[in-house]
């Protein structure tokens, strides 16, 4: 109405109603559209057939403020590399208006924290056929499984780095942490993505028992559900802390696990 020169681009964030992830999600989901959704009708849905052609892709998720995020996207980039997969873009994290605006340029996308880049991704499928991850690599078995997925994808050999066995977890097995942690009672809490990563790290990987399990993310309650009935108990889905307070009180773990202020 005002006919700025700009791109403008309206949110309704009810601040009040939503949680935080969902009103950065929500605004990355409307840049990228408005960004790119003059593009659709110049993309090359031949480029992937390209023999000589570099995979690439885009990292979604990402944010300045995100729990250890920075380090994560460090790893990712480490991976994707000895893939022979290049980084198109990270976004949002530090990503700029002229960034956004290459998204379409790559073949698949890398959704980090579904919390964040989930909504953007299915657009950016719907829009330019790009696919992308469902898996996020944390821990060794879903980093492993992770390398799988991202390498069909891409249509890359994952065996070589497979094959490396870089994971440090045989000498933490062999550790005196190790065996005084192993079967220690815990309850793990806070946003779902890292809750479905700790909870198989810790119930096959470090040999924990997983007595309680919650998450503030509301939009992935399912999928939490249905990792607490894997395990024989109900997930706690709330963002009421004393509800968090009272469920650790009367189960009585002796670690917590969660992150950030959780």
């Amino acid at each position: 109405t005002l006919g700025l020169p700009i791109p403008v681009v309206p949110l309704e964030l009810p601040s009040y109603q939503k949680k935080e992830n969902w009103g950065a999600s929500e605004t990355l989901y409307r840049i990228v559209r408005t960004l790119c959704g003059n593009q659709v009708e110049g993309f090359d849905k031949t480029r992937s057939s390209i023999s000589n052609h570099r995979p690439s892709c885009n990292i979604l998720g990402p944010m300045a403020l995100g729990f250890r995020h920075r380090d994560d996207v460090i790893e990712v980039i480490k991976i994707l590399s000895e893939l022979g997969i290049d980084v198109n873009v990270v976004a949002p994290w530090e990503a700029t208006v002229a960034d956004l605006t290459r998204l379409s340029a790559a073949d698949f996308n890398v959704v980090l924290y579904p919390e964040l880049g989930e909504a953007t991704a299915n657009w950016l499928k719907r829009a330019f056929g790009q696919p992308y991850t469902k898996i996020v690599p944390i821990g060794v078995g879903a980093t492993c499984d992770f390398i799988r997925e991202v390498a069909d994808l891409s249509g890359v050999d994952p065996t070589p780095i497979l094959a490396e066995n870089k994971s440090r977890l045989p000498w933490y097995s062999q550790s005196v942490d190790s065996n005084y942690l192993t079967g220690k009672r815990v309850f793990v809490f806070g946003d779902a993505t890292h809750v479905l990563a700790a909870v198989r790290i810790a119930a096959e990987e470090f040999g924990f028992d997983v007595v309680g399990l919650g998450t503030y993310s509301r939009e992935y309650a399912r999928e939490v559900r249905s990792a607490a009935d894997a395990l024989g108990f109900e997930a706690l889905i709330t963002d009421d802390y004393l509800e968090v307070e009272e469920a650790i009180r009367e189960l009585q773990p002796e670690l917590v696990l969660g992150t950030q202020m959780e």
